[in-house]
């Protein structure tokens, strides 16, 4: 029984020492001014979806406007945090 176990385990370990190294490849970085150029559209999409609850609050609306808009806003807000960062 011993033998038996050492010699799976020796065969287990031969397995390993042949199975070749994975090499990781850093993955393309985009250009700067790509990753600028989508930090401003970013910034500028939250400046309008802020400009826009403004407006929206600036005038009176019924309780079921309101909600609905709370809904969009609150979607939108979750889209720009998480999506696409």
């Amino acid at each position: 029984m011993n033998r038996m176990i050492c010699s799976l385990l020796a065969a287990g370990a031969a397995t390993f020492a042949l199975v070749s190294k994975a090499q990781a490849r850093p993955l393309p970085e985009p250009p700067r001014a790509a990753r600028l150029e989508y930090r401003y559209e970013r910034a500028n999409e939250w400046r309008e979806l802020q400009r826009t609850r403004r407006d929206f609050y600036a005038r009176w609306h019924s309780r079921r406007e309101r909600a609905r808009f709370e809904r969009w806003y609150s979607r939108r807000c979750e889209e720009l945090r998480y999506h696409g960062w």
